[in-house]
């Protein structure tokens, strides 16, 4: 045996033959013992010995990576650092130069590092076999149901990486502290019209993984709005803590990320609730870059899917899509696609709407835990009371989704809300998330079959209003209506006009864009487009449809008539010259303008 020293304390001691065959400890250093002629002669690989500690399997819930941690003492008795080195890493055992310097220098053979590398894995002893979760939520483990994160004293070891490290559980919630989340159901620290719908996407997080099984996963991103001052990213921080310890100034991602190093983030956090903060553009780059960052972000939650990514060797990877559910917080709704904003679902936040009194007294609760606490509770309740049966489970949420869907499409047609073919989804899913925290709360005594029936009102009546609020920013959005508005700015204000067609020829000016009648514009197209552009550009818009694109979305929405396929038609103008024209329809303008166009519809695919 060979006594080690380190930093002036006994190391262990090394036991020479701590390798199975071939490899042995002779003098503190790594030997291979070699056949030569008639005798077994030992050579010498490494002057350090170092050995298997355990073997670690990274399972990130698509992939499953082997890592090994390694340690190590060198001849002059420096216990060297332990290393988790990946597969990959021990083939070529490049890292120990990389990692261990001038110690970690190998003899100058053939083959030698690989023959370190088989003495490591030839370690004797106990080695330890390790998984390590990089993913967090629900996995069937050995045939049961575990929530994944973590957790002092858990069993299972969960691994998140640089600001995703705030999500922790601590300890399960007593029943005495659920009266706090039953409060938060009342006009608390902010109004029932911002605290029922964050509450609601916060309870759906945990379900987010039967849902999917459902066939019926959340598709949309929770929008917290509101002025610099009004706390948003404070409260979102808050409902973050249902996971974690979080303020306003650690949230897990903003928009100074890139759309990148979001969707990688956002894949490993798995039935739990993150938000992106801070949509606050300053400048027409900055604003163009963080609209491009929330049409992804609406993408990625709205259809749930990731990147197609290519490995080195021009393979194809797993996809990593969102699997959990996301906030995101900004000074303004970001103005995307029509269909990207009817991914979001906006809460308005007013400037005095959060109360900071009372809010401290539930950041308190967060820093001391209770709020995660709470949700545990909620997790462990759910697994007990549905997880025994799963299909059962999965069934019943299927149903109520669909329940809940055709109630709200009802309700929207009914009350004359303009709505996008999204919306009866959207709010499906939040009502879920609402009626299992509710009857949650019922459970555990907390509130009485009256007061679930209350706020089950009440939430209805929130949502139905912003998804009305919401109806006029879609719309809004849409770029044939905001074509139709420049259009009218431009001729209202002069700065551009149009001919009335059949009068005398008359010197057409630069601003001329078109012809007219009492029924159509009979507009160029070239020009036009051109000029709606540099409107939008002077007003610090982005306008980026092209002609034909634009043409072909007027024409699909019975703006642009034509009798041909082409969406342009042949005309004479009044110097009786043949011009190729888009020919739009007046009276469909107005009704698009003044927002009658877009009326409801059963029909929601």
């Amino acid at each position: 045996m060979s006594e080690i020293m380190t930093e002036g304390k006994k190391a262990k001691l090394i036991d020479e033959t701590v390798y199975n065959d071939p490899y042995v400890v002779k003098s503190n250093c790594l030997y291979e013992m070699v056949q030569v002629k008639d005798q077994v002669v030992p050579m010498k690989l490494a002057d350090f010995v170092p050995t298997l500690i355990s073997e670690i399997t990274r399972d990130d819930g698509t992939e499953q990576k082997k890592m090994f941690k390694v340690g190590a003492v060198h001849k002059s008795g420096i216990k060297l650092s332990e290393q988790i080195v990946s597969a990959d890493e021990m083939q070529n055992m490049k890292w120990l130069l990389n990692r261990w310097g001038a110690l970690g220098a190998a003899q100058p053979k053939q083959n030698v590092l690989s023959k370190i590398c088989h003495a490591i894995m030839l370690t004797k002893g106990e080695v330890k076999f390790e998984t390590m979760y990089l993913q967090t939520g629900w996995k069937k483990i050995n045939g049961e149901y575990v929530f994944l994160m973590p957790t002092q004293n858990s069993p299972f070891t969960v691994e998140l990486q640089g600001k995703l490290k705030n999500y922790s559980f601590t300890e399960k919630g007593s029943q005495e502290d659920l009266i706090y989340l039953s409060a938060m159901l009342e006009n608390s620290f902010a109004p029932q019209c911002v605290m029922l719908p964050l509450l609601a996407v916060t309870f759906l997080c945990p379900l987010n993984h039967f849902l999917k099984s459902a066939g019926c996963e959340p598709k949309f991103v929770t929008a917290l709005i509101g002025k610099t001052g009004s706390r948003k990213s404070t409260l979102a921080a808050l409902f973050l803590s249902f996971f974690g310890k979080f303020s306003a100034s650690d949230l897990p991602m903003s928009f100074h990320d890139t759309a990148n190093s979001i969707l990688s983030n956002i894949y490993y956090l798995k039935d739990v609730l993150t938000c992106i903060d801070d949509f606050h553009p300053s400048g027409m780059f900055h604003e163009q870059e963080m609209k491009s960052i929330a049409q992804n972000i609406s993408r990625y939650y709205g259809d749930r899917i990731g990147r197609a990514r290519l490995n080195s060797k021009a393979e194809l990877q797993s996809s990593k899509p969102p699997t959990g559910n996301a906030i995101i917080t900004a000074e303004y709704t970001p103005e995307i696609s029509v269909s990207g904003s009817a991914r979001y679902f906006n809460i308005e936040l007013n400037e005095n709407d959060v109360q900071l009194d009372d809010l401290s007294e539930y950041q308190q609760l967060a820093n001391d835990g209770v709020l995660c606490g709470i949700m545990q509770s909620y997790i462990e309740w759910i697994k007990n009371v549905y997880l025994d049966d799963e299909s059962a489970f999965v069934k019943t949420l299927e149903d109520v989704f669909l329940k809940y869907r055709k109630f709200y499409l009802d309700r929207l047609c009914a009350n004359r809300i303009k709505f996008h073919n999204r919306t009866p989804d959207m709010l499906a899913h939040l009502k879920i998330g609402f009626a299992f925290l509710l009857v949650f709360l019922k459970s555990k005594n907390q509130i009485n079959k009256s007061e679930l029936d209350k706020f089950e009102k009440v939430f209805d009546e929130i949502v139905l209003k912003a998804v009305s609020a919401n109806a006029e920013i879609i719309e809004l959005e849409n770029p044939t209506t905001r074509f139709c508005e420049k259009l009218k700015s431009l001729l209202d204000s002069g700065r551009c006009y149009v001919e009335t067609k059949g009068l005398d020829s008359t010197p057409r000016q630069r601003n001329c864009i078109g012809l007219q009648d009492d029924e159509h514009y009979y507009l160029f197209a070239d020009t036009t487009h051109s000029e709606v552009r540099k409107l939008c550009a002077e007003q610090g818009e982005h306008f980026s449809i092209s002609k034909n694109e634009l043409l072909r979305q007027l024409r699909k929405e019975g703006l642009l008539l034509s009798r041909t396929s082409r969406n342009t038609v042949s005309v004479r103008d009044n110097s009786n010259t043949v011009v190729n024209v888009a020919m739009l329809n007046k009276l469909k303008m107005e009704e698009r303008l003044s927002g009658d166009l877009y009326r409801p519809t059963a029909e929601v695919g």
